[in-house]
């Protein structure tokens, strides 16, 4: 095929987000030139994601529309999607020119189905991250923990794979340079990272390298597991000025006998001593978590366990979703099944407690100004500038197009509805 427009699009975790960013540089340095998914294009890619059955059918969506305006363009579909669903989407979608699991979605000459040898570019890395103000840095891929409800071991493998320091630093750096103010450390279980590494390698030690690029950048982690948080973690972003005051800790549920049945590795009170050590050495601390409803066995009891311990913690953002059994895991065949209206009750319950405890963590910074990364795009509801603190609190402001993706120091002023906040700017990139 000629090397003409490539769009791709990406659904799931920020891994996938990652890799979609890293093989759009790979193609646009063989000479393509890549547009919205949404124009009309030479090669369409979809990136996709079955983490839920809801991931599943969008990943389906995309690819009907995708059929629908292709033409004689190439589609390709490739993730976690494709890796456990494959010959599913070759039998119902025979317009699709190439199916590529996650071990095989940077094997171009696949990809774009070109008949002679394809002069692979030697990039491993990302200079870049088209239409985001921060830019995301696969770190780690794998994860040997099997939770039953959990497909990801099985799609993505259960052999840890980290990057080296060396490397990773080097991505790091070429996105200071070009212009990233905020970048995100992420990995299919971010805790293992460095695992199979030297013991010089490990995520502390990473961070602690990372300081050196100076106050005008920011780094953030992305999801921890709980048991694999330590305590030279804690501290080390207790003690730094650079590492955004916000850990994402899932929690699933706050029921010890669900959390067994979940094969999660802590129970309740050992979850709680997290918290409670997380606070003691990082002040001002953001936790946000994930929380599932439903899953096999819940009963009413250990429903409202999880919702006094998500209100006892005190949260700063929930993400609430519904049990939805994945194919392969233990908990596809548990029983016994919670109804889907009680699941719907449930969530919604926790999702406006969820709603509640957001907007009582940003109600504890009135009057203090904090420094807001200022989002490319404005709110579509209020056209205001938006962003958010180095502790996750979405911040709304006034201001001119000048302040984008820039570190902005802002006076929180008023808490809203859903945990965000109204802030005055004081000063542009102070420090940087």
């Amino acid at each position: 095929m000629r090397k003409g427009r490539v769009a791709l699009v990406s659904l799931g975790c920020k891994v996938n987000q990652y890799e979609v960013q890293l093989l759009r540089e790979k193609l646009t340095g063989l000479g393509f030139t890549s547009v919205p998914f949404e124009e009309k294009a030479d090669l369409y890619v979809i990136n996709t994601c079955t983490v839920t059955k809801r991931a599943d059918q969008k990943s389906e969506e995309l690819i009907k529309r995708a059929q629908g305006k292709k033409r004689k363009a190439r589609l390709a579909v490739t993730g976690c999607y494709a890796e456990a669903e494959g010959n599913r989407i070759k039998e119902k979608f025979p317009g699709v020119d190439v199916v590529l699991g996650n071990d095989d979605k940077l094997k171009l000459d696949r990809l774009v189905g070109l008949d002679d040898p394809l002069p692979l570019p030697p990039r491993s890395s990302i200079s870049h991250f088209y239409g985001r103000t921060r830019a995301f840095v696969k770190i780690e891929d794998g994860c040997h923990e099997f939770c039953a409800y959990c497909r990801i071991p099985y799609v993505r493998g259960s052999r840890i794979r980290s990057r080296s320091m060396r490397e990773v630093l080097r991505e790091v750096e070429n996105l200071v340079q070009s212009g990233f103010k905020e970048i995100v450390l992420v990995g299919v279980n971010l805790g293992l990272y460095g695992k199979d590494l030297p013991s010089s390698e490990s995520l502390v030690h990473l961070l602690e390298k990372m300081e050196h690029y100076g106050e005008g950048v920011r780094f953030r982690l992305s999801s921890l597991e709980p048991h694999l948080v330590r305590d030279d973690l804690l501290e080390f972003i207790g003690s730094s000025s650079s590492i955004c005051r916000h850990l994402h800790l899932p929690l699933q549920s706050g029921d010890n006998y669900i959390l067994q049945r979940m094969e999660r590795k802590y129970t309740r009170g050992e979850y709680r001593k997290l918290v409670k050590r997380t606070r003691d050495l990082i002040p001002q601390v953001s936790i946000t978590t994930d929380v599932m409803v439903g899953f096999p066995g819940e009963e009413g009891r250990h429903f409202q366990n999880t919702y006094h311990f998500l209100e006892d913690v005190q949260f700063s953002r929930l993400h609430v979703f519904r049990f939805c059994p994945r194919p392969g895991t233990k908990a596809f065949s548990m029983k016994p099944r919670v109804e889907a209206k009680v699941q719907r009750r449930r969530s919604e319950e926790l999702r406006r407690l969820g709603n509640s405890l957001s907007k009582r963590f940003a109600g504890r910074f009135l009057g203090q100004a904090l420094r807001v990364l200022v989002e490319e795009k404005r709110h579509l509801g209020s056209d205001r500038l938006m962003g958010y603190t180095d502790n996750y609190i979405r911040t709304f402001l006034e201001g001119k197009d000048d302040a984008k993706n820039k570190l902005v120091r802002v006076r929180l002023i008023r808490a809203e509805d859903g945990g965000g906040a109204i802030g005055e700017v004081e000063a542009v990139d102070e420090g940087a």
